[in-house]
């Protein structure tokens, strides 16, 4: 498995469930899953360095919990971080497996036929009481810039705002990262292709 693609905006874990097939316009969550068909891997604190669009406030890449980057920002990019209590990755012991299972039922056969460009959700991060702060790219040199939190204060231009982000998931745990693998369908079998990007939720 790669590493999990960054959501554009944090979903509570209600709307993101793993082993949910996923298209542009639609989403199924699995019916035939039982817990013994997943893998729990959980650690205490996490932190990651992200990038989010400006104008939108959508995610658009995760650095990782790193503190000095190699790379300048693009017009109309800012820093931010994530730091949370605990987060825990899930994933599907046998993806393959997992979906001839989802795929059992009626319900799910029907969603396939019905979506053609379709992913299935293999993986996800969530994470614990979460923060979502601004952060600024100091130059220490080098060609490295420094990631510093902003605790409140001054933006580029001057004028004070707030330091935190405008996420609302009205949930205590957030789901902040996805691995999805594209489904492919041939021959009236459906079986699992390469990753996908996290573009079902743009």
């Amino acid at each position: 498995m790669g590493a999990l693609a960054i959501l554009p905006q944090p979903l509570c874990p209600s709307a993101l469930p793993v082993g949910q097939l996923v298209s542009k316009t639609s989403k199924l969550a699995p019916s035939t899953l039982e817990d013994r068909d997943y893998d729990d891997i959980g650690t205490r604190w996490y932190k990651d360095v992200i990038l989010y669009n400006t104008a939108s406030g959508r995610f658009v890449e995760s650095l990782g919990g790193t503190h000095l980057v190699q790379k300048t920002l693009d017009k109309g990019t800012e820093a931010g971080t994530i730091e949370a209590e605990e987060q825990r990755v899930r994933l599907l012991k046998d993806p393959s497996a997992a979906l001839k299972k989802v795929l059992q039922a009626e319900e799910a056969k029907q969603w396939l036929k019905e979506n053609a460009e379709a992913g299935f959700v293999v993986a996800t991060r969530e994470v614990t009481n979460a923060s979502y702060r601004r952060a600024r790219l100091v130059d220490v040199g080098n060609g490295n810039w420094e990631v510093v939190r902003e605790v409140g204060g001054e933006g580029k231009d001057g004028k004070r705002r707030d330091s935190g982000l405008d996420v609302q998931t009205n949930s205590k745990s957030d789901i902040v990262g996805v691995v999805v693998r594209k489904v492919v369908v041939e021959g009236g079998e459906a079986r699992l292709g390469g990753e996908m990007a996290a573009e079902f939720w743009n």
